[in-house]
């Protein structure tokens, strides 16, 4: 699991990969988190995790 500053508004969110957790009332940092199950899922966050640390 991934928790980056990223603003969940300029992606569509998938059910299992992607969820907005500005709003649920935890500690941390990031807006978006991101889920991993498989190898695929992993693809996808790469572009998500680049986009984080470059803004960062």
């Amino acid at each position: 699991m991934f928790f980056l500053k990223f603003d969940p508004d300029t992606i569509t969110l998938e059910d299992q990969f992607s969820r907005d957790v500005r709003n649920i009332g935890r500690y941390g940092t990031g807006d978006l988190e991101l889920t991993i199950y498989t190898d695929e899922d992993f693809e996808k966050a790469k572009r998500f995790i680049r986009i984080s640390y470059d803004v960062s």
